[in-house]
């Protein structure tokens, strides 16, 4: 007689309806029950129990690069910055070698992937794509004239295209882009408002799939994206490291879809429940909600990939599962200690 392969979760279980209090039982691969009360054997582990979530926006490939202290945003990041320059020098070993460090730190981390922002062109989404074939990648053309056999070549490869901000080059590229992308029905987003405040009219004419950032947004901006439900990726721990304040309270208020992303790997590590816990600081410093939180963490990322039987854990589904752990059962206690965010992928 053939053993089944079987694990119990217990603790506070994400599913499509909300949270319950109860256990999962986890059988050869699949979801078989979710029940609320006690669990009826001892679970493997214990804590918040949902689907892995998506990473809404990062930079894999600087992961292995040193930050200078007090650098501004422009010159680490910006056209011509630091990074950029780190990105052309280092070889296609050294990148490979730091874009699978990130992967095994995100799968650890309980991540079920992430949304990547792959620059140097289409030879840049291939070595992602070669290195961690699930990834979900945004690449972003090396030309600085509108091309559209580049952008072929690129869409050949990646899910979609990133830009950076819609001020680092002209209107007519970043529209000649965006609709050459969605007439190939591939993602197109873009960065948007971090260090300051940019065009929302010009942002949202390009019909963006996501937008990142909006650091530097004010509320009417804010409000035209939620009118359009174009979501915003925010990225609260990078933002903090360049002193920046979003207005997540007020992106509650006006119902703006928001996703988490850790971005840039040399300045965050890709560790969702460190970037959870800048993102509640904030929003609750500003008066936004719990409910918020665990819709930005839990099912907005989700939503953006996958439709809505991806949102929440249901039986019959596939046995991929991530385990928050919580010190005390509460959100809070979810920041407290050192115990690690666990992954269960028993599909393979």
């Amino acid at each position: 007689m053939q053993l089944t392969d079987m694990k119990y979760f217990s603790g506070t279980v994400i599913t499509p309806d909300g949270p319950i209090e109860g256990y999962v039982l986890a059988e050869d691969g699949l979801i078989a029950e979710i029940s609320e009360g006690v669990c009826p054997e001892t679970p493997v582990s214990k804590g918040f129990i949902m689907s892995p979530p998506v990473n809404g926006h990062t930079h894999c490939a600087d992961c292995g690069m040193t930050v200078p202290n007090n650098i501004g945003l422009n010159d680490l990041v910006g056209p011509g910055g630091l990074k950029h320059r780190y990105l052309s020098e280092a070889s296609k070993e050294t990148l490979t070698k730091n874009i699978k460090e990130y992967s095994e730190k995100s799968y650890s981390n309980g991540i079920g992937t992430f949304i990547d922002f792959r620059e140097g062109g289409v030879e840049g989404c291939k070595l992602l794509r070669n290195a961690v074939p699930d990834a979900v990648i945004m690449g972003r053309p090396v030309s600085d004239e509108y091309d559209p056999s580049e952008i072929d070549e690129i869409l050949e490869v990646a899910d979609g295209i990133g830009l950076s901000g819609i001020n680092d080059m002209p209107l007519s590229y970043s529209e000649s882009v965006a609709e050459h992308t969605k007439r190939k029905g591939k993602m197109f987003a873009i960065h948007a408002s971090e260090g300051k405040r940019e065009d929302i009219d010009d942002i949202l004419a390009l019909s963006p799939s996501f937008i990142v950032h909006m650091a530097s947004a004010e509320k009417m901006d804010l409000i035209k994206c939620a009118d359009e439900d174009v979501p915003i990726v925010i990225c609260p721990r990078s933002n903090a490291f360049f002193g920046l304040n979003p207005p997540y309270a007020t992106m509650e208020e006006v119902g703006n879809r928001t996703i988490l992303g850790t971005d840039n790997a040399m300045l965050c590590s890709p560790d969702l429940r460190e970037e959870a816990g800048r993102y509640l600081s904030v929003l609750a410093s500003q008066g936004g909600t719990r409910k918020k939180f665990w819709e930005t963490l839990v099912i907005d990322g989700r939503k953006l990939l996958y439709d809505e039987k991806g949102i929440g854990l249901r039986p019959g589904m596939k046995a991929d599962i991530t385990v928050f752990p919580s010190k005390d059962g509460t959100v809070d206690g979810m920041f407290m200690g050192n115990e690690r965010i666990l992954r269960f992928n028993m599909t393979k």
